[in-house]
């Protein structure tokens, strides 16, 4: 009862910059594959484009945004945020204009970089990064509460796409959508970014430090540290197998022998599950602490994934989805909190690209291995198996990254490159 009081009271004083955040995860929705997934029948059709050659050109271009926000991840920490965010966000809009105007595939190529290099990549880094330097006591629920974004999109844009396109060409889609954030999103940064100092240090709305940070590794620091490599399975695996599972899902639903119209339905019960997931582990990150948690993170989605593979009917649909959504919800919290509880917060803009890199090359890669094992005959239920099997190791490499963990950087340098 104390923590759903102290929540609120903190919602109360906190509620603009956690819009701030909430609203730059929704509007990455855009840039977000499973907002470009429901117009890929249309755009192969227009572009005369194999399931291949999509397949490919779609994970070059991600492979490049993740090069791209390996340069520009540690901006977060050298502008001021509201400077950033705007900046970001008015490239973002001008990107999902220009999406709409794509007339082969070239232009389409250099469209899917911008739209997810900007929302995938950028106003999700943005919002993540800056809600964990701001917050530290309450940092796990302030990340739940900017992580509604993702779900919130997941529940609204695929239905209202899928419905726009019965009487609009998806060309049109995206500057509607480009309309709509510059109307809710531009006008809002400057007053929604603005500091609080009854809840806050005000300097972290500049992008510096809190002072109870005893502790600042820099990027170049981290890359030589051998724990950060034995965490980073954790953050691609999520993507991977999220990203891998809705690529392909029509494909895996017709193999089941389910009814897709069916599963469809249960979408809002993913966003829900993904809600109560990122609520719940945000409050134990705030208790607990990220690091005892981050070994068990993925342990939902691997049910989930092998529930799918070995459900007997379509009966176990909805169940799937609240595995899959809590999973999901429940990672994002506590593996944006554990960079700024392992590694400080001065230079979290630059470490914390690194971390989306590693998940952006996961969720890049997972639709051409599972359409290459798929395509090769394996089973669904030895894909699956395969994955609970990466899970338990990730598990462990976690659990030995934590407990070996020293408490500070092997050295001392400058700069957060």
């Amino acid at each position: 009862m104390f923590h759903f009081q102290s929540s609120l009271l903190f919602i109360r004083q906190e509620w603009r910059f956690l819009l701030f955040g909430l609203l730059l995860a929704f509007w990455s929705g855009p840039g977000q594959t499973y907002v470009i997934s429901v117009v890929v029948g249309e755009i192969r059709a227009d572009f005369n484009l194999t399931n291949g050659e999509f397949g490919t050109l779609y994970t070059v271009a991600t492979l490049i945004c993740a090069l791209l926000l390996w340069k520009a991840g540690p901006l977060v920490d050298r502008m001021p945020l509201k400077s950033i965010a705007m900046k970001v966000s008015l490239l973002m809009v001008a990107s999902m204009v220009t999406f709409g105007l794509v007339q082969g595939p070239i232009s389409l190529f250099f469209g899917i970089i911008a739209v997810r290099f900007l929302g995938q990549g950028m106003m999700a880094h943005i919002a993540m990064t800056a809600t964990a330097r701001r917050y530290e006591a309450v940092r796990g629920r302030a990340l739940a509460i900017a992580e509604l974004g993702f779900p919130l999109g997941l529940a609204l844009y695929p239905p209202l796409i899928a419905f726009s396109l019965g009487f609009m060409d998806w060309r049109f889609i995206w500057p509607v959508m480009a309309v709509i954030a510059a109307i809710t999103l531009l006008p809002t940064i400057p007053f929604l970014a603005r500091t609080s100092v009854k809840a806050v240090d005000p300097r972290a709305a500049t992008g510096e430090a809190l002072v109870s940070d005893t502790r600042h590794w820099t990027r170049r620091e981290v890359l030589r540290d051998t724990g950060f490599y034995m965490l980073l399975p954790s953050v691609m695996l999520p993507a991977t197998v999220i990203t891998g599972f809705f690529f392909h899902q029509v494909y895996l639903i017709e193999v089941q022998g389910w009814n897709f119209a069916t599963w469809a339905l249960t979408f809002p019960v993913f966003a829900i599950a993904h809600l109560v997931g990122s609520f719940s582990l945000g409050v134990l990150v705030d208790l607990l602490g990220a690091r005892r948690l981050a070994p068990f993170l993925l342990l939902p989605s691997a049910m989930g994934i092998l529930l799918f593979a070995f459900a007997p009917s379509q009966a176990y649909a909805v169940l799937v989805m609240i595995l899959l959504g809590f999973g999901s919800g429940a990672a994002g919290p506590a593996l944006s909190a554990l960079w700024p509880e392992i590694y400080g917060t001065r230079y979290l803009g630059a470490i914390r690209s690194v971390a989306a890199v590693a998940a952006v090359f996961g969720s890049a890669l997972s639709p051409v291995l599972v359409g290459v094992a798929l395509d090769s005959g394996y089973a669904i239920k030895s894909i699956a198996l395969v994955f609970a099997v990466g899970v338990l190791c990730t598990a462990i490499l976690a659990k030995g990254a934590l407990i070996l963990h020293k408490s500070g950087p092997p050295t001392s340098s400058g700069g957060g490159k």
